[in-house]
Formats: C-alpha cells, structure tokens, sequence
C-alpha cells in the first residue's frame, strides 16, 4: 500500500517546517517560501517583490561568507532557483542527500544575511530594466494578461514585474522596510524533501535558524470581481485570444470543479475544445483550457490561437460550446476520462522534484497538505450534476474577461 509520510515542526520563532521522508529519492530538496508577492503590492510599489527577489536571492548579491557556502554547493552539481509570483517568493536548493547540511546551513544564511546596499540595488536596478523592456515579448506576458482583464491594475491583477517607473524609482529605505516586514520566519515555510530522517534535519533546521527573529506583518484581503477587455495588439494576422472566467479560490469546494470543467473543456486529443475548433471546423491549431486558484480567488481560462479575421467566428463556437455545459449534464464517459486524465497528471508529480516541492511549498503557505490522494478522493466524488451547477453560475458575461496578444481592446468589446 502506498503511502507519503510527512513530519511538521513549528520553532520558538514559528518558523514552519514541513519534511516529507520520500525513501527511494536520489536527491534532497529544500525550499523557502515567503508569503510574500504581487498581492500584498499597491500600485505605487508595484514591482517590489521582485525588485527584492534580485537584491536578497541574487548569487552576486550575496555577502562573501553566503556565496561561499551557496558556490561550494553548485561546486557539487546543486542547482539554485529563486522566483517571484503573485502569491509568493521562494528560493530552493536541489542536490545530493550528503549535502543536507550546508543546503540548511546556506538557506538560513541567505535570509538572515541578506546584502542590500546601494550598489547591489543599483545593479539589479538596471538587469530589471532590461528584463522589463523583454517581459511583453516574452511568453509570461499571457497569463498576465489574463490576470489584468480579471482584476485590473491591482492586486493579482498587477504585473510580476511592475511597472518601468517604479523600478527606476524605489528606494533603499522602501526595499528594506519591505524586509523587515515580510521576510520572516512567521512569514516563511520550509519545505524539505527527500530520502532523510526528520529529526535529523530538525536538527539542523534548529541550528541554523535559531537566531532568525520573530516579527509581525499585514493580512491579506480578497479582491473583488473586475473583469474587463484588455488587447494588446502585435500587427501580426494572427491572435492569441484568452476567454477567462472569474471562479474559485484555492480553498473553495469549488476547485476542483472548476479543474475538471477546463479538463472536459481543453485538455486532450478528446477535449471538447480540440475537436471541435480543431478536428472539426479547422479554426485553430492550439487551443486549451486551464485554471488558477489563488487564495484571494480564482479562474478558468480558454485559449487559442487562431487568425485574426477568424477571431468572431471562433469566438461564437466557444460560447456555444460553454452554453451547452451550462445546460446539459456530461455524460459519464466523458466525466470519467477527464477524472483519469487529472488523475494521472496529479499522479506524474511526484516524479518531478523540482514540481513536488514548489506544490508542497505552495500548499502550505495556503495551510494545506498536498497529498496525491486526497486530492485523488475529491476528484472521484465530483459528479455530472454538480458540473453543470458550477458551469451554469461560473460561464456568464458578469464574470468573463477578454484579453488578446495580436487584437486590441476595441477590436475584442467588438466580439461581446
């Protein structure tokens, strides 16, 4: 009988621990995760998760002693990641079981010997520019994109990357405060995973991190609906079109619903979507749905990309096919082959280290477990009758959003 084994720990100073012994892993992953991201951002400092990301996570940053430890660890084939997200900030080490120790030891160091100056903001300062000048031909903008039409300039609607006049403008003082506030192990999961003996790693968890303090922070606060058109054109005949539904956040009963609706939809040579758009009437060639739960909300997306004066006629197939999963039942066939297909998805993680540990570590900044099967029996027990209930109040115009790289706003309010 299969089972997953997780051990949690909580310190003196909260810091939270999650270990799950995985007996058969041939590498060791360690992550942090600050709640720390795009949400907690108002306009005017949008931009500054990332900004910090740069400054506190950025190998050339690192004070002489940190990248001492964190070089002898790539040295010994460790790979290091660091990222910025709507929802939070992480930074992992990936390497062999033997080097458990310095990856803890490296980790607690980058957080609390993190290197601000002016020289390494002016640094980064300038990468970001260069990075920001790319971002909107880069494949990140799309999903983004999304996001905006949902919730406009604000929240999880903002950019990851803010805006080119607040990141020439942010100041030390502003990026320090933002430490202070954010960057603590009340604020902070530890996730470690891999083929180890929990009390030995809180061991070394205890030992290195002992001396982090306590300190408080803000609360989050839900958005509330604001779907939009927002287009970006290209001068290119073709369009990548977005068809977005503002639906359940990650805590919702709703969720998985809403997963299994996107599945039925747009994942699959048998996808609604991919037969009919594709198969049958020639319209596009990529076309596929998906979803995001967010703690503060979430959504289902359709996209495709097809050409721009077919742009009407594909959107009118969409909303035919989303009317008829408003009022008529999913047969079983199909309900059972998407529930096997999430399924088997859901069963491929665990595969995959590098994804394994950034859901594990997601999970428990939203003070959940990821377990394969428990996510397996929710899935299970949705049935037809509770699809057709969530499609009918989740495809309206009240909660869909518009975007597009290759069609402008105007071109899209044409389509409503």
């Amino acid at each position: 009988m299969f089972s997953e084994l997780v051990t949690k720990a909580v310190f003196e100073n909260c810091l939270q621990v999650t270990i799950r012994k995985i007996p058969h892993a041939r590498t060791l992953n360690i992550g942090l995760f600050i709640n720390h991201g795009v949400k907690d951002e108002e306009n005017h400092v949008n931009g500054i998760s990332h900004f910090i990301e740069h400054i506190a996570f950025n190998y050339a940053n690192m004070s002489p002693y940190v990248r001492s430890l964190l070089g002898n660890l790539m040295d010994n084939g460790a790979l290091y990641e660091a990222f910025t997200g709507k929802e939070m900030t992480r930074c992992t080490l990936s390497a062999q079981r033997e080097h458990m120790p310095l990856m803890i030891e490296t980790l607690s160091q980058i957080m609390m010997n993190y290197n601000v100056s002016e020289k390494s903001m002016e640094h980064e300062r300038a990468i970001i520019l260069h990075e920001a000048e790319t971002y909107f031909s880069s494949g990140k903008v799309k999903e983004e994109l999304v996001e905006q039409a949902l919730w406009g300039n604000r929240s999880l609607g903002q950019f990851v990357i803010g805006s080119l006049e607040n990141i020439r403008t942010f100041t030390f003082n502003q990026l320090e405060e933002r430490i202070h506030q954010y960057y603590i192990p009340n604020n902070t999961q530890l996730i470690v995973q891999g083929s180890v003996e929990p009390e030995e790693v809180i061991d070394k968890i205890g030992t290195y991190f002992r001396k982090w303090k306590h300190e408080g922070r803000q609360k989050d606060v839900l958005i509330e609906i604001e779907p939009s058109v927002v287009g970006l054109p290209t001068g290119h005949s073709r369009v990548d079109l977005s068809i977005s539904f503002v639906g359940a956040p990650f805590h919702s009963h709703e969720r998985q619903a809403m997963s299994m609706l996107s599945y039925i939809l747009g994942t699959g040579l048998k996808s609604r979507l991919h037969v009919e758009l594709r198969e049958k009437q020639e319209l596009a060639y990529i076309v596929y749905a998906y979803t995001q739960s967010y703690a503060l909300s979430g959504y289902l997306t359709i996209n495709v990309n097809c050409r721009k004066d077919q742009l009407a006629e594909v959107y009118k197939v969409i909303r035919s096919i989303l009317e008829e999963l408003r009022t008529v039942e999913v047969g079983e066939e199909e309900l059972q082959r998407a529930k096997a297909a999430r399924i088997t998805n859901l069963m491929q993680i665990p595969g995959n280290d590098a994804k394994h540990l950034q859901i594990t570590g997601r999970y428990a900044l939203l003070n959940k477990d990821f377990f394969v099967d428990l996510e397996k029996v929710e899935i299970e027990a949705l049935t037809a009758e509770e699809l057709k209930t969530f499609a009918r109040d989740l495809f309206t115009e009240s909660r869909m959003a518009l975007s597009a790289i290759g069609a402008s706003s105007e071109e899209l309010a044409m389509l409503l």
